[in-house]
C-alpha cells in the first residue's frame, strides 16, 4: 500500500484521473486530498448562506469527486473543472437546503436493493447513521435517475419504490403485470449506471467522514 502511494505521488494530476476513472480507488482519495484545500477556499465564499462550513465542505467534496469520474480531458483542464463542478454542486445544495420543509427522508438508500439479490435484510449497511448529506445526494439521484427515464418510466419507477405490487402498480395504470415487470426491468437496466456512479460517490464520501 505505502509504494502504491509513493508511486500515485509522481503521477500527474491527468494520469491519477485517468487511474481513478479506470477502478483506482487510492487515486481518486489521492485527488480528493489534493484538492481538498480548494474546496475549503470555495466553501468560504458561501460560508453562513443556510448552512455551515462542515456541510458546504462535506457537499464540495461531492462535485469533486463528481468532477474526477465526469472529467474529458478535451474540454478543460481538470483544474478549472474541479472548481465548477465543486462550486456547482454548493450552489445546489444551497438551493436544496432553502427549500427544505424539515423533511424526514426515512430510507434515502433504499434505491441500493434494486442492483442486489433478494435477501431477507433490506436495510444496506452503509457504516454511519444517515444524515443531511445523504438526504442531498438521493435527491440528486433520483434527479439524475428522471433525466434518464422517460415521463411514464419514471412515475412506474416511483410507484415501484414505494413498496407497491406489480398488481397495483398495473391497476393503477391500466396494464397487466407482465407489461409491469417488463418495465421494471428495462428502468432497472437503464438506471444501473447512474446508480453505480452514486453508490461511488456515497462511498468515498463516507470514507472521508470516517478520517
Amino acid at each position: 500500500m505505502m509504494r502504491l502511494k509513493y508511486r500515485l505521488r509522481t503521477r500527474t494530476t491527468r494520469e491519477l484521473v485517468k487511474l481513478a476513472q479506470s477502478g483506482v480507488k487510492e487515486a481518486a482519495d489521492f485527488i480528493v486530498e489534493q484538492f481538498y484545500p480548494m474546496v475549503v477556499k470555495i466553501a468560504g465564499q458561501y460560508y453562513g448562506q443556510w448552512s455551515d462550513q462542515d456541510d458546504l465542505i462535506q457537499n464540495g467534496l461531492v462535485g469533486l469527486i463528481k468532477a474526477i469520474y465526469y472529467y474529458k480531458e478535451d474540454k478543460s483542464t481538470f483544474s478549472t473543472f474541479a472548481w465548477k463542478s465543486v462550486d456547482s454542486e454548493m450552489k445546489s445544495f444551497l438551493t436544496y437546503l432553502n427549500r427544505r420543509k424539515h423533511k424526514i427522508l426515512t430510507d434515502s438508500l433504499k434505491v441500493d436493493l434494486l442492483l442486489e439479490e433478494e435477501s431477507e435484510d433490506k436495510s444496506p449497511d452503509i457504516g454511519y447513521e444517515p444524515a443531511l448529506i445523504d438526504e442531498y445526494l438521493y435527491e440528486d439521484l433520483m434527479s439524475a435517475i428522471s433525466s434518464v427515464l422517460n415521463e411514464d418510466e419514471f412515475e412506474l419507477f416511483k410507484m415501484y419504490m414505494q413498496d407497491e405490487s406489480y398488481k397495483e402498480i398495473a391497476d393503477r395504470i391500466g396494464k397487466n403485470t407482465k407489461y409491469v415487470d417488463n418495465t421494471i426491468q428495462k428502468i432497472k437496466r437503464k438506471i444501473k449506471p447512474v446508480i453505480e456512479t452514486h453508490k461511488m460517490i456515497r462511498k468515498i464520501v463516507a470514507d472521508i467522514e470516517r478520517m
